[in-house]
């Protein structure tokens, strides 16, 4: 399962990275054009909304499968190591029950959002949602494979990877 985690982050930051060079190309464009020129592209700042989006949420997704967010994590070291397991099952549980209901409202909102379009490139507005409901998927299979590895006592407190 940490493959598939794995390979589904590093698509999603290949994604991001794409985006953030989509980004720097028209930003590029843009400052060209609108000072040697004097012209403007118009969309460009719906685009620069839409790739930030993009940006921002599949990124963040190889941080939360590689376990690289910020955590607190004082308290919770200084119990034995059954109760630190059980904190990372609670924790683990925590973030797939409201993970999961994020992804059920984010879809019905990306879904709601097909239809309306964005005022100046007329592209549908549920672009602007599609990278949060990809994210959540994301948050939610690695919530769900950590309570297996944390029931299992194979997943660390500190560790970015499984405990053997």
């Amino acid at each position: 399962m940490k493959k598939v985690l794995d390979s589904i982050a590093n698509v999603y930051l290949i994604v991001a990275l794409l985006c953030m060079a989509t980004l720097i190309s028209v930003l590029t464009a843009e400052i060209v054009l609108r000072y040697f020129f004097s012209h403007s592209m118009v969309w460009s700042q719906e685009l620069f909304s839409i790739l930030i989006c993009w940006i921002t949420f599949l990124g963040f997704g190889k941080i939360v499968v590689d376990r690289q967010d910020i955590s607190i994590t004082y308290l919770v070291q200084k119990l034995s190591k059954e109760k630190q397991r059980i904190v990372m099952i609670i924790n683990s549980v925590l973030l797939l029950v409201i993970s999961s209901l994020m992804l059920f409202y984010s879809t019905k909102l990306t879904i709601s959002h097909l239809e309306k379009t964005t005022t100046i490139m007329k592209a549908a507005s549920a672009w602007f949602y599609s990278p949060l409901v990809l994210l959540l998927f994301l948050v939610v299979l690695t919530s769900a494979h950590h309570i297996y590895l944390a029931y299992k006592s194979q997943l660390g407190l500190f560790s970015a990877e499984e405990e053997e």
